[in-house]
């Protein structure tokens, strides 16, 4: 299946990533983060397996020095196990603490580059909102020209439902005719500060 090409003048949005490079390093700093909570947590979960079979095997384990200097393999003792339990466990609450930092930072950075974007962006939506109100207006303007023609067969006490199979289709969608929804959307738009 061939990829679907953009048209050159298509216009994209920057990421927030590109556009403040503050929130890109917060981004990556959060994902090496959360790299190294994942290492430590699999570590956790490997040394509380391991002090369980340290204690399964009465304890009989050689400490990491000794076995070293026999040439030997050890884990360590229950105790130093333990020890590096905790010390795996206290990192991983500084990562935590960490993590609540860079959410707000984040969450400044991304509010900075929010603005960048949406200034950059801003002619651009105008356009699109313009051509989105001269649709609306143009299908109201279309709506009252097929409400008309039914008000002119309904004013003649014509059977209207012989207009195609169940009778005439009316654009109820669109809510009331003179103040319905294209109405309120216009409204909206211009309270929202765009003169379209």
């Amino acid at each position: 299946m061939a990829l679907l090409k953009k048209p050159a003048d298509e216009f994209i949005v920057p990421s927030l990533a590109e556009s403040s490079p503050e929130f890109a390093d917060l981004i990556a700093k959060r994902h090496e983060l959360e790299q190294s909570y994942s290492n430590l947590n699999a570590e956790r979960s490997n040394l509380l397996d391991e002090i369980k079979a340290a204690k399964a095997a009465g304890g009989e384990r050689l400490s990491a020095g000794v076995a070293r200097l026999l040439g030997e393999k050890s884990g360590g003792t229950v105790t130093e196990l333990s020890n590096r339990l905790h010390g795996v466990v206290a990192e991983m609450g500084v990562i935590e603490d960490t993590r609540e930092v860079l959410r707000r930072r984040t969450d400044e950075a991304r509010d900075k580059a929010s603005k960048i974007i949406c200034s950059a962006t801003l002619p651009e939506y105008r356009r699109r909102l313009k051509s989105l109100c001269d649709a609306a207006r143009a299908l109201e303007a279309a709506r009252e020209e097929h409400d008309a023609l039914l008000d002119d067969l309904e004013r003649e006490d014509v059977r209207l439902g012989y207009l195609g199979s169940v009778g005439p289709v009316r654009a109820h969608f669109l809510g009331d005719r003179r103040e319905g929804r294209v109405f309120h959307f216009l409204k909206d738009v211009r309270e929202a500060g765009f003169n379209v």
